[in-house]
């Protein structure tokens, strides 16, 4: 199916001013409607940020209002419990949907305390199902925050009790969530699941292959997130044109042929040309094989106490080949919450193996002392590591404590690159990049608190995992400029494409994203004497 024959349906957009919402964020309908024009999305379901937030009956009548006169945005209410009489009686309410063209129901129930259980929504379910209204189920909350928050026993509960309801779930993030994913998704042939909730490597490649690509639906998460990120993990997602057309658009289309009233005008949504060769790279989904990518932040190992995709070297390396990343700086998965010393093991057979397309950092633990730091700091450079990853966040050592300093000692002395998950504060940046000026630093993920530290010295990047919420790429590149920005993908943990999108998609010159994408850690392994790119 040719790429012009594939239009995109958001199916979880928001309208309006949230309480959260950061300066310059979208809000109105035609803002909305830029921002889609920008990453080719050629409609999209909207609802109110006072149906999701606070009141979900003042949000659902002035959704109606902001649509009227917007065909390619189609309004969704918020629901609730029936006996606080807050909305119409069930099967009015599903009447009224009807009559206003009205989408989709959507339970907020984490925000508004909404048991996932029969005794409190079975009547509105059931009004649902009969009609063939679909259902999207929402566990995020303004109050509380966190991942992995689905109730998978509701949810399974729901659609087993319901068998002809559509129900959908949308998730910030479920992570550690992916195994009962899995099996709710093999239990119930009525779920069905928003991939703005599933950033992980291949993961819509798996649940494509286990379940088919009608369970998947597309959203990019406007206003609160870039659509390029969401974009790029499914426009380079390996699977088939058909499945891509499934999840860009057609099934959310098909969820809503249940109302009459909501017609799709994807085929006369003229989009804007794009503004430089990436951005039509990425709108087209044309291969990026032959880019010259490099990534700073990237983890070998097929396991975790998350789900990881268990696939071999050679397809990774496949996997790089596809995406034009030459080049990858790497360390352990296992080692971050396992042993250390058998995690930097795995590392040292890969790069040994593929020396062009690896450079290999040792991974320490604090928790274990200054002795066995040291030690294996030394083992690893005897195994051809050239570089050091700290990720004392999740060993449970204090991000700012005293033997942080003994791995920057030693970067120090044998001019290596550094790369922790968490440096801490700016005051113990900047103690750092002045006190082991022969080290270079890399943030492992993007934080934007760093300005002044990067302005001052020469010894510090910032990688760009994640470059998640609307704009961070033009933000940090206001910020830091080009020139101190790492491209880092943090496969085998997220998609490459992920990472790559917000940055294809960005309103940054060409150049400041080749910079970004690779030509600023090229120079880095170039002045630090790292080897790569012979054996």
């Amino acid at each position: 199916m040719p790429m012009s024959e594939i239009t995109y349906f958001d199916c979880a957009c928001r309208l309006g001013r949230q309480v959260n919402s950061p300066e310059g964020q979208p809000e109105t309908p035609a803002e909305i409607l830029a921002a889609m024009d920008h990453y080719g999305i050629h409609e999209a379901m909207v609802i109110d940020s006072l149906a999701c937030s606070t009141s979900p009956r003042a949000g659902n009548e002035r959704i109606l209002q902001r649509t009227a006169d917007q065909p390619r945005l189609h309004p969704a209410w918020a629901g609730l419990m029936t006996h606080s009489e807050e909305l119409a009686a069930p099967d009015r309410l599903v009447e009224q949907m009807l009559e206003y063209g009205v989408g989709a129901l959507w339970l907020f129930y984490g925000q508004f305390a909404i048991p996932l259980r029969e005794w409190a929504i079975g009547d509105l379910l059931g009004a649902l199902e009969d009609a063939g209204a679909p259902l999207f189920l929402c566990p995020d909350s303004l109050r509380t925050g966190g991942i992995d928050r689905t109730d998978w026993s509701g949810v399974v509960d729901i659609c087993h009790a319901h068998p002809r309801l559509n129900v959908a779930v949308s998730e910030y993030r479920i992570y550690a969530g992916q195994r009962p994913l899995y099996e709710a998704l093999a239990r119930c042939e009525n779920l069905h699941l928003d991939i703005s909730s599933i950033w992980l490597h291949k993961r819509i490649e798996y649940i494509c292959s286990r379940f088919g690509s009608d369970r998947l639906l597309f959203s990019g998460q406007l206003p609160q997130h870039d659509p390029g990120v969401r974009l790029g993990q499914l426009n380079y997602s390996d699977i088939s044109d058909a499945e891509l057309a499934d999840i860009a658009g057609g099934t959310m289309r098909r969820l809503l042929e249940w109302n009459p009233q909501v017609k799709s005008v994807a085929d006369t949504v003229e989009l804007p040309a794009p503004v430089d060769e990436f951005h039509s790279k990425a709108r087209g989904r044309v291969c990026l094989s032959t880019e010259e990518f490099y990534d700073c932040h990237g983890h070998i190992g097929w396991s975790s106490p998350n789900h990881v995709i268990n696939e071999g070297i050679e397809q990774l390396v496949g996997e790089m080949d596809r995406f034009g990343l030459r080049t990858v700086c790497v360390f352990s998965l296992e080692g971050v919450m396992g042993e250390e010393t058998w995690g930097n093991d795995r590392v040292a057979e890969v790069i040994a193996r593929y020396p062009e397309r690896f450079v290999g950092f040792t991974l320490v633990n604090p928790v274990h002392g200054e002795r066995a730091m040291v030690q294996e700091l030394e083992r690893g450079l005897q195994m051809g590591m050239q570089g050091i990853k700290l990720i004392p966040h999740y060993q449970l050592y204090p991000e700012e404590g005293p033997l942080i300093d003994v791995a920057c000692h030693f970067a120090d002395e044998h001019g290596q690159l550094i790369l922790n998950h968490n440096w801490g504060s700016p005051e113990q940046m900047r103690r750092l990049c002045e006190t082991y000026t022969r080290a270079c630093f890399i943030t492992g993920h993007s934080r934007g608190d760093y300005g002044p530290v990067v302005a001052d010295v020469e010894n510090l990047y910032i990688c760009s995992c994640p470059f998640l919420s609307w704009r961070q790429t033009e933000t940090y590149v206001n910020i830091y400029g080009a020139d101190r920005i790492m491209f880092g993908s943090d496969l085998t943990d997220l998609p490459v494409a992920w990472g790559l999108g917000p940055i294809l998609y960005a309103r940054i010159s060409e150049a400041d994203k080749r910079k970004i994408l690779g030509e600023n850690l090229l120079g880095v392994l170039k002045r630090y004497g790292v080897r790569f790119g012979q054996p």
